[in-house]
């Protein structure tokens, strides 16, 4: 009786640890990252107007408004419904301070923050402009 008791125990102590483990993944995914990419609208990003993740489409066609990434990107977000997302090579990410990201639109930034892993969207978010 005493194996099977000391069984149970010894189970119990590696369910536990695989439980922490288990929760420190899951933090750990969440913490603070330094990006670098372009401030863009998500109209543009999801290829919504076009299908390279970029604003190509919508200055070949002459879209009013749209001369380059900045007017672009702007005009998108205002008149179009679109959201500011930050754009790292093939991946979107959503961006929780639009305020902050608006002053960006259309520029190469790094950005610093966490991620929700979950939604891509990044949190606590610090903007900086790339040279």
């Amino acid at each position: 009786m005493n194996k099977r008791r000391s069984d149970k125990v010894i189970t119990a102590v590696l369910f536990v640890a695989f439980l922490l483990l288990l929760a420190t993944y899951s933090f750990s995914k969440d913490g603070v990252l330094t990006l670098h990419g372009e401030i863009e609208d998500s109209q543009c990003a999801f290829n919504v107007h076009s299908a390279g993740h970029s604003h190509e489409w919508m200055l070949k066609k002459h879209v009013a408004g749209a001369h380059d990434k900045k007017s672009c990107t702007l005009l998108c977000v205002r008149e179009m419904g679109g959201n500011f997302v930050l754009v790292v090579k093939n991946e979107v990410y959503r961006i929780e301070d639009q305020a902050q990201a608006e002053k960006f639109a259309g520029e190469k930034v790094t950005a610093i923050g966490t991620v929700d892993a979950k939604s891509h969207t990044l949190h606590n978010l610090r903007l900086e402009k790339d040279q």
